[in-house]
């Protein structure tokens, strides 16, 4: 029999009435619960001892469980007693069951032995991805630091672009109008049969342009690559892109180059004049597009330049003077850049920062400096002549004219000849016999020494000064001493200065 066996007819056998509750008490607190050995060593002792045992009957009077009352009661009714005894035995063991039977399992060694199953959702490779938040939920710090840094990646990306594309529209811009670029001639030869794609690469090898791509697709746009005449040109560095193209169309072959100079003092007639004379440029083209052409060369110091009605040239003073290379036919735009560019390059931060020092502005410096170089024959006389100026700029109640006979001759010889209807309020502008202080504008275009004598005049107490034919100066503080000075100058020839012209 086995030990399953054992148990089923240990259990069946055994009478729950038979014991008191004080016995199954002890007996409870004595062993445990469920004794499996214990059970089984009993089942093994002699069972008629069992089958011989007959409980006691007790007195109704007794304490009995109220299962076991009320068979009695029912005998009385006439119910069997047999059958009575019989069912209140089988409650009785079955209240017995329920109030004494008891089976403890301890669990706690299964779940104990039961590994927690691991999570992973999310934050890479990291050992420790539950504590840290990058485990279970898959929202921690892993995956967090993962989509910023895509987005960090994202903005660095479009940031870089949009820097590229705007230092490639700057350059591209310049490339094409030929602003800020090195003023080098170049000779190429245009071969035959040359497509847009190779004439752009041919310039960008030659060092004409800088931008291939942008000057293809300029090109393409305008042109036709058989329109273009092969040969032999001599290009500039600084051409713009339709000037290059312009020269293709037209089939200039290798220029004539010529070298001006332009001296210090010369008005911007006298410049018109002599560019007109080595074939440069008209001297009507080149006074009108002063007048009417686009200045936007990118020079801050244009900006500076006030526009008044009375002024004869606006930009008279601003043609830089100094010894030039021209091509015969040169474009006149590239003609007046070059002369832009030597006064920007010629007039430095310090001569600027010198004029907010002495609260003059680009064109009131100019404007004596031009004066000056008009009255003082050479360089040493220059800071003595801007010192008689600045006296009487300083004093306006007892010298409100400067009365500079040269700003008379620039109407006499500069404006006058040239205007077809008299305008006496723009003479008036000029004329410093007339007007006060500074003249409306320039009167010739001064060199760097005049523009330096106009920011440090010598300090003197002199209001006048006259010159002889010879070049000798004579300077005065008083207007008796003056007259002295002009009868004697007028012994040597001519003479000019300050309040020298008789009414």
């Amino acid at each position: 029999m086995s030990n399953r066996d054992e148990f089923d007819d240990l259990i069946k056998n055994f009478k729950l009435d038979e014991i008191d509750d004080s016995q199954l008490q002890k007996e409870q607190v004595r062993r445990p619960m469920f004794d499996y050995e214990g059970d089984l060593h009993r089942a093994s002792r002699p069972q008629a001892s069992k089958q011989e045992y007959t409980p006691p009957r007790q007195a109704a009077s007794s304490a009995a469980p109220a299962g076991a009352q009320r068979p009695r009661a029912m005998a009385a009714a006439g119910v069997g007693n047999a059958q009575m005894h019989h069912d209140t035995k089988v409650r009785g063991e079955r209240r017995e069951e329920k109030r004494s039977f008891q089976v403890n399992i301890d669990d706690s060694e299964f779940y104990d032995l039961t590994p927690e199953p691991q999570y992973s959702y999310g934050g890479g490779n990291n050992d420790n991805h539950d504590r840290d938040g990058g485990g279970r939920g898959g929202r921690g710090s892993g995956g967090g630091s993962g989509r910023w840094a895509k987005a960090i990646l994202v903005l660095v990306i479009v940031l870089g672009v949009s820097i590229f594309l705007a230092f490639f529209a700057l350059q591209s811009a310049s490339d094409m109008f030929g602003l800020n670029k090195q003023d080098s001639q170049v000779e190429i030869e245009l071969p035959e049969n040359q497509s847009i794609p190779e004439i752009a690469k041919l310039l960008k090898e030659n060092g004409v342009i800088q931008q291939s791509f942008t000057f293809q697709v300029y090109a393409g746009l305008k042109n036709k690559a058989e329109n273009l005449v092969p040969g032999t040109y001599v290009l500039n560095s600084n051409m713009s892109y339709e000037e290059i193209l312009a020269a293709f169309r037209i089939g200039n072959t290798k220029k004539v180059e010529v070298q001006i100079t332009f001296y210090e003092g010369m008005t911007l007639s006298e410049i018109a004049d002599r560019l007109e004379e080595n074939k440069v440029v008209s001297r009507e083209e080149f006074l009108d597009y002063l007048e009417n052409g686009d200045m936007d060369f990118g020079y801050d110091f244009l900006s500076q330049i006030p526009d008044n009605d009375l002024r004869y040239h606006k930009y008279e003073g601003y043609i830089f003077p100094d010894t030039y290379l021209f091509y015969e036919g040169e474009s006149v735009s590239r003609v007046v850049q070059k002369f832009l560019k030597a006064f920007n390059d010629r007039v430095t931060d310090e001569m600027f920062a010198e004029m907010e020092k002495m609260g003059m502005t680009l064109d009131e410096t100019i404007t004596l400096a031009s004066m000056i170089q008009k009255e003082a024959g050479n360089v040493a006389d220059m800071s003595p002549v801007s010192g008689v100026f600045h006296n009487r700029l300083k004093n306006p109640d007892s010298f409100p004219q400067l009365q500079s006979d040269v700003t008379i001759f620039y109407v006499e010889d500069d404006i006058k000849p040239y205007i077809s209807v008299a305008d006496q309020e723009m003479y008036d502008a000029y004329n410093t016999y007339v007007c006060q202080g500074l003249p409306v504008g320039p009167i010739c275009s001064p060199g760097v020494a005049a523009i330096e004598a106009a920011l440090n005049p010598q300090e003197s107490n002199y209001f006048f000064f006259v010159t002889d034919e010879e070049g000798n100066y004579y300077y005065a503080e008083t207007a008796q001493q003056h007259d002295i000075n002009v009868l004697e100058a007028s012994k040597k020839g001519k003479t000019h200065g300050i309040d020298t012209v008789t009414e």
